[in-house]
């Protein structure tokens, strides 16, 4: 087969150069206002008339034809890291693996023995935190 752009309608090259700029089908369906099915329709008839196997392949083709930049999108484009949020608290009292939903963990996932090990730390501080208690009444009263 040849590998001419001539063959291509306008839908079929609109879906490769926003496949070329990283979109996905679903994406490129919403964008045309058409199911994705037909999408990968218009892929599939880009390929059978590049004669290509991939429709990565040509779209690079089609990028090629039309001089645009030709690039290796995983190799250069840039990551977008999402920034983090500036309310959360950082301290390390919110790093722990509590057994309730909080703010920066909203479902609870921990294991079984991870909510155990929580549970039974929880309990611990309590039964230390009421010894303490009665130890500094105990000595209130001893002193008065």
């Amino acid at each position: 087969m040849s590998r001419s752009t001539a063959d291509l309608s306008e839908t079929q090259k609109d879906s490769l150069r926003l496949l070329y700029r990283g979109y996905n089908a679903k994406e490129i369906a919403r964008m045309h206002g058409v199911h994705p099915a037909t999408v990968h329709q218009r892929l599939t008839a880009a390929r059978r008339a590049l004669g290509v196997a991939r429709s990565m392949e040509a779209a690079r083709i089609l990028a090629e034809a039309e001089g645009g930049p030709v690039y290796d999108a995983v190799i250069y484009d840039e990551i977008a890291v999402a920034p983090a949020a500036v309310d959360e608290p950082s301290s390390w009292l919110s790093r722990l693996p509590w057994p309730l939903p909080t703010r920066r963990r909203p479902t609870n996932d921990l294991n079984f023995l991870q909510l155990l090990a929580a549970i039974l730390g929880l309990a611990s501080a309590f039964m230390i935190a009421a010894a303490l208690y009665f130890i500094a009444i105990s000595l209130l009263n001893s002193v008065v």
